[in-house]
């Protein structure tokens, strides 16, 4: 059942391939703005284009989770892994970590070109890097809860942001003070070990979130 519903994803995500080059190309598209926004000014540029490409990326993951159960609520597939003999909570982990590989991880691939298109130094790059691939799978975890609370409402759109944003923040505070640490030499691995925390605390305990959630919109 596990390895049925892992070929499965992939191949959805293998035949839609938007799911998989949209948010790469939005991430792009709004990184690039900033620099015809701001024309010359390149100090200011540099002080900011840390935080424009963690917040682009928070409005990736949105863009991402945004109806995540949408086509499983409506096709019944959710019912059959809720009523399946295989653990639902080690198949709400996978669809988690799938969704992350095939839609936040490509971003994680192209900080290195960012960095070099924008100038950004090493230690910053590698911090952003870093401060990516440990809060992404939070914010991404947190953005699929919010959407199987949302699971059948009717504006389910427009409430997904309002209720998730908020757990963002967190994650967005202690990513910019690491970068802002590194920035003027001063120590980082505390924010590190926070985010950690965080991913450490919610990936475990999420997908029986979900599991309860699911089970309370297939119910009503």
């Amino acid at each position: 059942m596990i390895t049925t519903i892992v070929k499965k994803e992939c191949s959805l995500y293998f035949r839609n391939l938007n799911n998989m080059f949209l948010p790469l190309i939005f991430f792009f598209l709004i990184i690039s703005i900033f620099p015809l926004v701001l024309g010359p000014e390149k100090i200011l540029f540099d002080k900011i284009i840390p935080g424009v490409i963690w917040i682009t990326s928070i409005l990736t993951t949105l863009l991402t989770s945004n109806n995540f159960f949408k086509d499983d609520y409506n096709n019944g597939i959710i019912e059959t892994y809720m009523t399946s003999e295989s653990s639902v909570e080690l198949i709400l982990f996978l669809k988690i970590i799938l969704c992350w590989i095939f839609t936040c991880f490509p971003i994680v691939i192209f900080i290195p070109l960012v960095s070099l298109l924008f100038d950004i130094p090493f230690q910053i790059s590698l911090v952003i890097l870093l401060t990516l691939i440990i809060g992404t799978p939070v914010l991404i975890s947190i953005g699929i809860f919010g959407s199987a609370l949302t699971l059948g409402l009717a504006k389910n759109n427009t409430l997904l942001p309002v209720i998730i944003l908020p757990f963002y923040i967190p994650v967005l505070i202690f990513s910019a003070s690491a970068i802002e640490a590194v920035s003027v030499g001063l120590p980082y691995g505390m924010q590190i070990y926070i985010l950690l925390a965080f991913l450490f605390l919610v990936l475990p305990i999420m997908p029986y979130l979900l599991k309860y959630t699911l089970g309370i919109s297939i119910n009503n």
